[in-house]
């Protein structure tokens, strides 16, 4: 039987669901550790045949340490993976638009406390919610999944006529805004019509200008379906049968994913966007830090005190900033991550900020219950942590 992607938000949010186990499963301190290398672990995957290839790369203190391919990064032509391979990275995409974001309200474009029906019109008959609530995920904003992925739009919408499509929908919110916690790619749509709106440009070129070109980011990008990208990996779901275990992942065109799940990248690319974006270079360490700070509900409490998700309780002591799972104070090793996923591709990064190590793993398959992540975490602390 062949598995296929069940909604949007599996597709997009799914890789979210395994970060309630993000922090748990570590070496212990002071025990020989008998944990698998990282080309172990991609060995025993690619082997196993969950999934076809997969790059991963770790930094410490932004000096590239590890940086390898492994696998087929396109099953036909069996070009094999490189540290130069481009994937999807799906809802890694968040913190980049998020950045964005601040970067506007740094060059005093944006008012990230301000009402974003002051912004984006279709709002204005709609409870309020502020900019920064679109980025804590506490906004409330519902995320339609009922629609078939691999549905090929009769033409590509802007952002800001999704954030429309939003707007008028029969059920815009889940919760009034402010007053829980909740992921919705929704939330990052409309994030990203703000963006389009204050930039008066496409979000692909409004974020390149404000992030990717003064970082010196190459290879990152929003991606597009008829983009011809040099090394591009190839994108396959898993079938479960062992005389053909891929198949082709079901077509999305990634650009309506937009400030949610639209972007492409390398895996040391990755590793080097989070140095610099840690170091202050694309703004000063104060906004640094409110990137990084977890969201809060209008009543002054934590996110996390109001999970609108009974099964979100799993996160535990976990908080959600912008565009981040920041670790509690459960976490002896305190970091920011967050996972991605959309039609066939799943992706992680990372940052331990005490030590300034950093690693990203991207595969060309689906999310699924085999994928690698846990295990390269865990092989990156036993060897820099």
């Amino acid at each position: 039987m062949i598995v296929h992607p069940v909604s949007r938000r599996a597709i997009l949010a799914g890789g979210l669901a395994m970060s309630a186990r993000a922090f748990a499963g570590l070496p212990s301190p002071g025990k020989p550790s008998s944990v698998p290398s990282i080309e172990q672990v991609a060995a025993d995957v690619i082997g196993k045949n969950a999934y076809p290839g997969m790059a991963v790369a770790v930094s410490k203190d932004g000096v590239v340490q590890f940086n390898r391919g492994f696998g087929l990064a396109n099953l036909e032509t069996r070009t094999a993976t490189t540290p130069q391979t481009v994937f999807r990275i799906g809802s890694l995409t968040k913190q980049f638009t998020a950045a964005a974001a601040i970067k506007l309200s740094a060059l005093g474009k944006l008012d990230l406390k301000g009402p974003v029906s002051a912004i984006l019109p279709a709002f204005q008959t709609l409870k309020p919610f502020r900019t920064l609530e679109l980025m804590h995920q506490t906004a409330g904003l519902h995320s339609d999944e009922s629609d078939e992925p691999g549905t090929m739009a009769v033409k590509p919408r802007s952002q800001v006529e999704l954030a429309v499509e939003i707007a008028r929908s029969s059920k815009p919110f889940d919760f009034d805004p402010g007053t829980a916690w909740l992921y919705s790619n929704a939330n990052y749509i409309v994030l990203g019509a703000v963006i389009e709106q204050v930039c008066k440009l496409p979000l692909a070129q409004a974020v390149k200008q404000l992030v990717f070109d003064p970082l010196g980011l190459r290879s990152t990008a929003f991606d597009a379906p008829d983009e011809v990208v040099t090394e591009r990996a190839s994108g396959y779901a898993q079938t479960g049968q062992s005389a053909r275990p891929y198949v082709h992942a079901a077509y999305l065109d990634p650009s309506q994913a937009g400030g949610a799940g639209a972007m492409r990248a390398r895996a040391s690319e990755l590793c080097d966007w989070h140095h610099r974006l840690l170091g202050g270079m694309l703004f000063d360490k104060s906004l640094v830090e409110l990137m990084l700070k977890p969201g809060t509900l209008r009543d002054g409490r934590p996110s996390r005190a109001n999970r609108f998700l009974a099964s979100d309780a799993q996160y535990g002591d976990t908080d959600y900033a912008c565009g981040f799972l920041v670790s509690g104070p459960s976490d002896p090793n305190p970091s920011i991550l967050h996972y991605g996923a959309i039609n066939g591709f799943c992706a992680v990064l990372q940052t331990y900020r005490r030590k300034q190590i950093t690693f990203a793993a991207l595969c060309n398959a689906d999310i699924g219950p085999d994928a690698p992540f846990r295990g390269i975490r865990k092989a990156v602390m036993a060897s820099w942590l």
